[in-house]
């Protein structure tokens, strides 16, 4: 019989083999800022809500952010999507920092382009603000024409003194961790956002917009085991130090790139336990005080003088990859941008997955487009490419430190970029990604090795 088991269909089989769940109740709680209201890109501009799950199990990958965009003076548009009102967001144990991350604008949006399909990009334009799949009518039609359908590089447009509302899915390890586990009950932590200067988060051809950001908070479903033997069960392995937890905890490493033409190193300075992977982005260096910029959404690997002909890391002092630098060639006779995208869409993933879903086209990934024109002419294709690498050994998302330790070696890290001569200076943003283990101690304090 067993054999016949094991051998039979899954639509032949009746024996019901699951395990009863425990007996818990769900609530879905919110959770506001000590200040909720009056943030602006001129003012006030950070928000603190303290995160508490002291009577349950909080479930961070249901869990979002809300809050309201008001605008003055002038219409604006989102900057990719509502995540770039965001510059950095810190979660805070008593008062240190257990999980971090800077630009946080930017690796959020980068996230969302390069790790969404279909049914994400819908939930986008109901929730942050993008616009969705579009097609853009800039020119006539013509007969046996063929136009592409593409994600827009630039969001939604707020006219003046209208309220949006956003719920944002936040792009955070701490929450969204590893193996999906809740955040253990006892824990009380801090998240604090801290809020884009004006022109840094929105984008606008003519005008001079203002913003304010109101009612922050954010929700989570929290559970409460009602089962006294499974509770005295956690208990007892709180007792013991072993409530623990993994995700990713983002490092961020800002560099110039001059306009001469050159190879230029730059350096990295990361020391961690496992890098899963490095990603640099190339954005005018006047971006974040331009208001025609996409400072967020817009990343560029050339520019009208000059572009990207290859790059390569280097970690503890060895070049990678050891196959040899990735070549980049746009225009001319001659294209090669493919290994470039493959490791784009390893680095920007899911743990456990080989393969982010891009919704990012080559006309986007080669495009040299960083401004919001007032045709809103391009925004099929606002730049989207990136120089990454990804370093982990293996997918397998039960294991963690599978990335390369960048801790054991006083060598230092770096990205080595050749390119041609730039019109403008660029800045080069890069984000290691690290594993992060966090430990629940008996008194309620959480630690972070990373």
């Amino acid at each position: 019989m067993s054999n016949l088991l094991q051998s039979a269909p899954k639509s032949m089989l009746y024996n019901l083999g699951q395990v009863p769940a425990i007996d818990v109740t769900s609530a879905l709680r919110r959770f506001d800022a000590s200040v909720t209201s009056g943030f602006s890109g001129a003012g006030q501009n950070e928000a603190r809500i303290r995160i508490s799950a002291n009577d349950g199990f909080l479930d961070g990958n249901k869990s979002y952010l809300q809050f309201a965009v008001t605008t003055a003076v002038a219409a604006c548009s989102i900057d990719g999507t509502a995540g770039s009102f965001i510059d950095r967001m810190e979660i805070q144990s008593n008062g240190r920092t257990v999980w971090r991350c800077d630009s946080y604008s930017i690796y959020h949006n980068l996230r969302k382009y390069y790790n969404s399909d279909i049914a994400d990009v819908n939930k986008l334009t109901t929730n942050e603000g993008s616009r969705g799949m579009i097609m853009q009518d800039d020119v006539a039609f013509a007969a046996s024409s063929i136009h592409e359908v593409a994600m827009s590089g630039l969001g939604e447009e707020i006219t003046t003194a209208h309220t949006k509302n956003y719920c944002l899915d936040l792009e955070c390890g701490f929450f969204k961790n590893d193996l999906k586990k809740a955040i253990p009950q006892g824990t009380s932590v801090e998240l604090v956002i801290r809020f884009k200067v004006n022109n840094g988060a929105i984008a606008a051809a003519a005008g001079a917009p203002t913003w304010e950001i109101n009612n922050v908070r954010f929700y989570a479903p929290v559970y409460s085991v009602l089962n006294a033997e499974a509770t005295n069960f956690y208990n007892q392995m709180l007792s013991q130090g072993a409530v623990m937890w993994s995700g990713d905890y983002i490092k961020t490493y800002i560099n110039a790139l001059s306009t001469a033409g050159t190879t230029a190193v730059l350096q990295i300075n990361d020391r961690s336990l496992s890098v899963n992977s490095f990603i640099t982005v190339l954005r005018e260096h006047n971006a974040d005080t331009s208001l025609a910029s996409l400072t967020n959404s817009a990343y560029t690997l050339l520019d009208a003088g000059g572009k990207v002909t290859s790059y390569e890391y280097s970690v503890a002092g060895q070049p990678l990859p050891a196959s040899g630098r990735i070549l980049i060639k746009i225009g001319g006779t001659e294209e090669d941008v493919g290994r470039a995208m493959e490791e784009a869409t390893k680095c920007l993933v899911d743990n456990g997955k080989s393969h982010g879903k891009s919704m990012v086209a080559k006309a986007a990934f080669t495009s040299a487009n960083t401004l919001l024109l007032g045709t809103k002419l391009n925004a099929t294709n606002i730049a989207k490419g990136v120089l990454a690498l990804d370093l982990r050994k293996m997918d397998d998302m039960s294991l963690k430190l599978k990335g390369v330790n960048t801790a054991n070696s006083a060598s230092p890290n770096t990205i080595s970029i050749e390119h041609t001569s730039f019109t403008t200076a660029k800045q080069a943003t890069t984000f290691a990604v690290c594993c992060a283990s966090w430990r629940l101690l008996p008194n309620g304090e959480l630690e972070v090795s990373v």
